[in-house]
């Protein structure tokens, strides 16, 4: 248990200051995270506002557990998911047992406050250090490894097609027609709207998306999510993507302008996330050349039902770069 002194409840507005200074402390290997992120992350999400479990020693926050709610359809029907985020402990406690501890236990008050009951997917990439933990002690599992998909952008050819893709500077107004076209064939996925795309990419305070949309005849037949970096400095990023499976042409359109914006920017490689058991991986890999890039990360999940096994999750849950809260 932890020390005495220790309270362990959950968010109050007037703590952003505090939780801000530890993010910051806790992750010293990523740029300081600003206000601006802070609320953007925890006070915009249209899904709703924040959710985490604080542990403080007087005025000072020592361990944070969140996570953000996210909008998911669940074979069909709509659910609130979970992406948990920002869990540590202060960098003076992780030497022994109570930092440990102490992890276990906001982890617990998080799931009392804000799952149980209440959302019946979760997910996430901890740290391995982290990992270790919450897998023993709080019933979290691992999903798969965290692959990209990549290919040179000078192998991937022009398309050929009277589809036109175009960057445009707001998300289209017909994007909820095509995310029902595209959500049909999922098992399940994060709600990718109008509401939930303009907030993850057009509103994110610190990185420059671009948004492409691909069109015949003025109907929105695909789009794509777009960033530098990322993953692999190296890399031009699709960090979503919205095309019906047997929309070639529309694939190909957004491929060839992902292609070239690489080109144009001197970045060597095309990729995007696309988890492996996925038919989408496996054709890309098959038809279009694309190669499995491994990362360090792996992805954990908890899943409430007994019928949302790992197996089924790994090979019908849809997930883009978007899906990973860091990127």
């Amino acid at each position: 248990m932890p020390r005495a002194t220790v309270e362990i409840r959950s968010f109050r507005p007037g703590d952003e200051d505090a939780v801000l200074a530890f993010h910051n402390a806790a992750f010293p290997e990523h740029p300081p995270r600003s206000r601006a992120h802070f609320d953007w992350k925890f006070t915009r999400n249209p899904a709703g506002p924040a959710e985490m479990a604080l542990a403080f020693d007087g005025d000072r926050c020592v361990a944070v557990y969140a996570g953000m709610p996210i909008r998911c359809v669940l074979r069909g029907k709509p659910v609130l998911a979970a992406l948990h985020t920002d869990v540590a402990v202060a960098p003076d406690l992780r030497r022994g047992l109570a930092g440990s501890r102490l992890v276990i236990e906001v982890g617990k008050e998080y799931t009392r406050r804000f799952i149980a009951g209440r959302k019946p997917i979760e997910w996430g990439y901890p740290e391995p250090a982290l990992q270790r933990v919450v897998v023993r002690h709080l019933q979290v599992g691992v999903l798969r490894d965290v692959c990209w998909l990549v290919r040179r952008a000078t192998d991937i050819p022009p398309a050929r097609s009277a589809i036109e893709a175009a960057a445009v500077t707001a998300i289209p107004a017909d994007v909820d027609e095509l995310w029902a076209r595209c959500a049909a064939t999922f098992g399940a996925a994060t709600v990718r709207d109008a509401a939930y795309l303009h907030w993850r990419y057009l509103a994110h305070p610190d990185v420059a998306y671009t948004v492409v949309e691909a069109r015949a005849g003025g109907r929105l037949r695909g789009l794509a999510v777009l960033r530098e970096g990322g993953i692999d400095p190296r890399l031009f990023a699709i960090m979503d993507w919205l095309v019906a499976d047997d929309d070639r042409d529309a694939e190909a359109a957004l491929l060839a302008f992902a292609a070239a914006s690489a080109r144009a920017r001197e970045r060597a490689y095309v990729g995007a996330f696309v988890p492996l058991a996925l038919p989408l991986a496996r054709r890309w890999q098959e038809e279009l050349g694309f190669l499995v890039h491994y990362t360090p990360f792996q992805e954990c999940y908890r899943a409430w039902g007994p019928d949302l096994g790992r197996r089924w999750l790994a090979e019908h849950w849809y997930q883009t770069g978007g899906d990973i809260d860091f990127f």
